[in-house]
Order: structure tokens, then sequence, then C-alpha cells
């Protein structure tokens, strides 16, 4: 099991990994309030996406909207020769996610909004650069 530190990451007030943890595909690191932070790393594969849906629908069980920030850390992509064409989480819960905020490297940029249907969803989907952790904290609460 990964450590989590009490420091904060950098404008999003959730606790941040320990360095020199192993990368996984993806870690919840907090889950409070509406606002749920989660950091991908490495390569993404379908089983912990569908993995992290499962989760999802948990936290949307009760009914209430949820604000996501995703931290992409050292993220290399998504599985290669798997089917990523289920979209029936999205269908049924997607509603449930008032706004997402995705911080990473801008290469990510356009296959990240393809990924998560942005401009085909109501979420409110926004991708900052990794400089811009604060500002993604802030558009995500406003």
């Amino acid at each position: 099991m990964t450590r989590i530190e009490t420091e904060v990451f950098p404008g999003c007030g959730f606790p941040r990994l320990s360095k020199g943890v192993s990368p996984v595909a993806y870690e919840i690191l907090g889950n409070k309030d509406g606002f749920l932070h989660v950091r991908i790393s490495g390569v993404m594969k379908l089983a912990d996406q569908q993995s992290l849906q499962r989760a999802g629908m948990e936290w949307t069980a009760a009914g209430g909207k949820v604000r996501v920030l995703v931290t992409l850390v050292d993220f290399q992509g998504w599985e290669k020769g798997v089917d990523w064409g289920d979209i029936g989480f999205f269908m049924a819960h997607g509603d449930d996610i008032e706004r997402m905020a995705i911080v990473g490297d801008e290469k990510w940029k356009d296959h990240v909004f393809a990924f998560v249907g942005k401009g085909f969803r109501k979420t409110e989907i926004e991708f900052f650069g990794p400089s811009s952790a604060k500002e993604a904290d802030r558009w995500l609460r406003a």
C-alpha cells in the first residue's frame, strides 16, 4: 500500500503521494465534500478504467454531483489492443460529474479531451498544464 503524506499537492487541497512511490495507473488521492482527486500515471489499462468507473458509481450513488480533479503524472497513454469503446458509464453517470479539471502535459490535451468526451456531454471539462494546478483548483471550485 502506498504511503500518503500530509503535504498538500500544490493548489488542489488534497494530499499527494510521497516521492519514490512506484507509479500505478490510478490512485484516488482525495474524496471530500463533492470533490474528487484522481492521480493517473504510467499506462492506463482497461481494467483500471473499469475499476475507477465502479468507484465512480459509488461516489454518485447518493445522488450528489461531484467535481473531479485528474492529475496526470508521467502519463504514457492508454493500453493498446483493447476495446475502449464502452461508453455505458458516461451515458449512465456522466451528468453526475459537474466539472472535470485535468492537469498534465499539454501533449495529451487533445487525446484526453477525446477520451473523456469533451463536447459530447454536459460536464464542463478543462485542461491545465503542470504549472497551473492552482488555477485548475480555482476553476474546479468556482
